[in-house]
C-alpha cells in the first residue's frame, strides 16, 4: 500500500511527531510512505530527511508576504501537489492538521486517490469560523472517507461542529515507550549541571499560550522555597521565550529554572528528571504526558479530556483543575517529598497504562486496518478499479 501522509509545516510539533512517528512505522511494516508538508518553517527537512528513510517533500518556501502574495504560493503549493500525488500514486491520503485537510483532501479526491483520511487532534477553536464551516461540510463531503479523532475530546469537538458521527472513528495516539536507563539518567544530568540530590521537575512542550508554562514558572518560586533542591526546565522553543525568560528572572528563579530550547533528546532528559508536569489550558491526546508515563515518572497534569484519558487519578498521576497556581505548587510539593516507592509505584502503574494501552503498534494497526477497511468497501462498490486519472 502506497501512503502519502500530509502535514501543514515543518517545526516542533505535536502533530509533526505523530505525522512521523506514523511514517515510519508504515515503513517498517513494508508501506511504501511519502511525507509532504506545505512548508518548512523552522528550516528542518533537510535535518529530518536524514533521519528518516521515506521522502519529505516541501511544497513552498515559507515567508510572511501580503495576501497576494500568499494566495500565489498556495496556488503553486497546489500544484506541486499535485505533481507529488500524480508521481507517488498513493493509495492513501491521510492528513495531520485542519489546513492541511482543507487543502490536500479537495486536491486528492479531484485526483481520485482511493483512501482520504483526516486525522483530528482537538484544536478546532483555533480555526476561523468560515474555515470551521469549510472543515465540517468537507468532512461530510465524499472528498473525505473518515475523520480519525485522537481522544474522546477531540470526537466531542469533531461532533460539535456537526461533523456526521458515521464519518467518525476513533483511534487514541500510540507511541513507542520509552526504557529507563540508569546510565543515560546519569550521563544526562550531568550535562545539565544537577547534584545527586537535585529533583529535576520537566515540562516538554511549545512556548505557546495554551500550554501556560507561566503558570509552572510561577508556582516554582513557591516550590523552591519549600523544597530548596528542586529545579525545573521546560524542553521546547516558541514565541513566548522571552517573556518566560523575564519571568524567570523577575522571580529570581535563574539557575534553577532553564528554558532548554527545542531537544531531540527527549528521552534522555525524562530519563533524567524526577517529576513531570503537563499544566495546559488544553490538550488533546499529548504524547509528552505518554512518553513521561512510559519511562515510568509520576506526573502531575490538567484535568482535561486527553489527559483523564491516560491517568486515573492518585493511582497512576495526579490529575488537577487548571488555573491554580497554589494547588499546582501544593502538588508539586507533595510529589518531591513523597516517600520514594510511593512514586516509584505512582510511576509503574502510569508505565503499564501505556505500554498495554498506548503503544504505536496497537494504534496504527488499527488506523492500517482503517485504511484496508475502507480501500475493501470503496472496491466492493465496482467490479474494477476505473482508472486513476493521474
Amino acid at each position: 500500500m502506497k501512503i502519502l501522509l500530509f502535514g501543514s509545516q515543518i517545526t516542533i510539533g505535536g502533530a509533526q511527531r505523530v505525522l512521523l512517528d506514523q511514517a515510519d512505522w508504515f515503513h517498517s511494516q513494508g508501506q511504501e510512505v511519502m511525507a509532504v508538508f506545505y512548508y518548512d518553517k523552522d528550516g528542518l527537512a533537510e535535518h529530518w530527511q536524514r533521519q528518516h528513510p521515506f521522502p519529505i517533500h516541501v511544497l513552498a518556501s515559507y515567508q510572511a508576504g501580503s495576501p497576494v502574495a500568499n494566495a500565489l504560493r498556495l496556488s503553486q503549493a497546489v500544484l506541486h501537489l499535485r505533481s507529488a500525488i500524480r508521481e507517488f500514486q498513493p493509495d492513501v491520503i491521510e492528513t495531520f492538521t485542519h489546513d492541511a485537510t482543507l487543502f490536500g483532501l479537495p486536491v486528492a479526491a479531484g485526483l481520485n486517490v482511493p483512501v482520504r483520511v483526516a486525522a483530528h487532534h482537538g484544536q478546532f477553536k483555533s480555526l476561523s469560523p468560515l474555515k470551521q464551516k469549510l472543515h465540517s461540510a468537507l468532512i461530510n463531503s465524499n472528498a473525505c472517507d473518515r475523520l480519525v479523532c485522537v481522544s474522546e475530546r477531540a470526537l466531542n469537538q469533531a461532533l460539535a461542529e456537526r461533523c456526521k458521527r458515521e464519518k467518525i472513528s476513533l483511534i487514541y495516539n500510540g507511541i513507542r515507550p520509552i526504557e529507563k536507563n540508569a546510565q543515560l539518567r546519569a550521563e544526562t544530568r550531568k550535562a545539565l549541571n544537577l547534584n545527586d540530590s537535585d529533583q529535576l521537575v520537566l515540562n516538554v512542550g511549545r512556548l505557546v499560550p495554551e500550554k501556560a508554562q507561566q503558570l509552572l514558572v510561577q508556582a516554582a518560586a513557591d516550590v523552591i522555597r519549600q523544597v530548596p533542591n528542586a529545579r525545573f526546565a521546560i524542553a521546547g522553543e516558541g514565541p513566548l521565550r522571552e517573556s518566560l525568560q523575564n519571568q524567570i528572572e523577575e522571580l529570581e528563579l535563574t539557575g534553577r529554572f532553564r528554558l532548554l530550547g527545542n531537544r531531540d533528546d527527549i528521552p534522555a532528559l525524562l530519563n533524567a528528571a524526577d517529576l513531570f508536569v503537563l499544566y495546559s489550558e488544553t490538550e488533546g491526546m499529548p504524547i509528552s504526558l505518554m512518553e513521561a508515563m512510559s519511562v515510568g515518572l509520576p506526573v502531575i497534569a490538567s484535568d482535561l479530556e486527553g489527559c483523564r484519558s491516560l491517568i486515573q487519578d492518585a493511582e497512576s498521576g495526579v490529575l488537577l483543575p487548571f488555573g491554580y497556581v497554589e494547588q499546582l505548587a501544593e502538588a508539586i510539593v507533595e510529589r518531591l517529598t513523597a516517600d520514594s516507592a510511593v512514586n516509584m509505584e505512582m510511576g509503574q502503574r502510569a508505565a503499564l497504562t501505556i505500554r498495554t494501552e498506548f503503544t504505536l503498534e496497537r494504534s496504527l494497526n488499527k488506523m492500517l486496518a482503517l485504511f484496508e477497511d475502507i480501500q475493501r468497501k470503496k472496491s466492493g462498490h465496482r467490479r474494477s478499479r476505473p482508472n486513476r486519472h493521474f
